[in-house]
């Protein structure tokens, strides 16, 4: 049995029961009504299922290293790095808009967490905000910043 594995298994089930209870709180509804609570219960089963799944597995593993294995090699470094981008990146994005401010961050991120060529890293950025726009701006008719310094 991984305890590590155990623990976390245990921790969203806990959360995944809190979401169930909560989406049957709100009342689910019917199929063809669904109440405030449907879709929140569903997701929490969903959580439910996938946690006691992770708790299965965990416990039929033989025994790991221990909990220090975990943060072995973890390179603790690039999350205030990670913090400090995503903050610029919500100052900015009123200013400059969506598709400036994520495609600069992406490719910040691109060239400096797991370093790739100038080619991969402009390409990806560019085609990762654009499927973001796709989807949240066109399809899901999402309201996205268009920026202020491009508004004239």
């Amino acid at each position: 049995m991984r305890t590590a594995d155990v623990l976390a298994a245990l921790f969203w089930l806990a959360i995944a029961l809190g979401v169930v209870a909560s989406g049957w709180d709100l009342r689910l509804g019917t199929l063809n009504e669904p109440g405030s609570g449907f879709m929140i219960f569903w997701v929490g089963l969903a959580m439910t299922a996938l946690s006691l799944a992770a708790l299965v597995a965990g416990v039929r593993q033989p025994a790991g290293d221990g909990m220090a294995a975990l943060w072995a090699g973890t390179r603790w470094r690039l999350v205030p790095y990670v913090v400090v981008l995503l903050g610029l990146y919500a100052w900015l994005l009123p200013t400059l808009g969506f598709l400036t401010v994520t495609a600069l961050m992406l490719l910040v991120l691109f060239k400096t967490i797991e370093p790739q060529s100038w080619t991969v890293s402009i390409g990806g950025a560019v085609v990762s905000t654009a499927i973001a726009w796709l989807v949240f701006g066109r399809w899901l008719g999402t309201q996205l910043p268009p920026g202020t310094l491009w508004a004239g």
